[in-house]
């Protein structure tokens, strides 16, 4: 089996950068309609739950655009890249608030890079799911690895590598941030 191309990082400072973030993406939650998809077919790959448009990276939010820094740097000094020269930058960023019983299907992304930034990550775990998950056996309905996520955890893979949430039944919050680089 090949390793697993998945690149996971701790923010330094997330409990005062998640504090931050935390509030401003509740707020956003209780105040703005849920966008139901960012996609241009309108098709989810999450149910029941709260959705960001996909321009969070253009905020001029303080806690954002610490956020936006950290990725792209991490991306850029950590992921391998052909030509050295060649700088990554975040193309989308959304926010997704799990309500209880979110399940995220199979799905990929597009880009080069995506990420999965944890501002809470709610009481995921074995008895609550909320695992992401990540399939690099096409051919199997099986993820062939999760990760329990842990908040100020970030995790970066390539945009082609499948994955998806397993159902959350944990009744705190779960914020992710997740974003597209190229």
């Amino acid at each position: 089996m090949h390793k697993l191309p998945v690149i996971a990082v701790r923010a330094p400072d997330h409990e005062n950068l998640n504090v931050g973030l935390r509030e401003l993406l509740i707020g956003m939650s209780d105040t703005i309609p849920d966008r139901g998809s960012n996609q241009v077919n309108q098709h989810s790959y999450f149910d029941k739950k709260w959705l960001s448009h996909s321009e969070l990276y253009k905020s001029e939010d303080q806690h954002l655009q610490k956020l936006v820094g950290f990725v792209e740097e991490t991306a850029n000094q950590r992921v391998h890249k052909p030509d050295p020269e060649v700088v990554l930058s975040i193309m989308s960023m959304w926010c997704i608030v799990s309500k209880p019983g979110l399940e995220g299907v199979r799905h990929n992304h597009s880009g080069r890079v995506s990420g999965a930034y944890y501002v809470d990550a709610g009481s995921s775990g074995a008895q609550d799911g909320g695992l992401l998950q990540f399939y690099l056996d096409h051919q199997s309905d099986q993820p062939t690895h999760s990760f329990e996520p842990e908040a100020g955890m970030l995790y970066l893979f390539p945009s082609t590598l499948q994955h998806s949430v397993s159902r959350y039944d944990g009744t705190s919050p779960r914020i992710v941030i997740a974003s597209n680089l190229k």
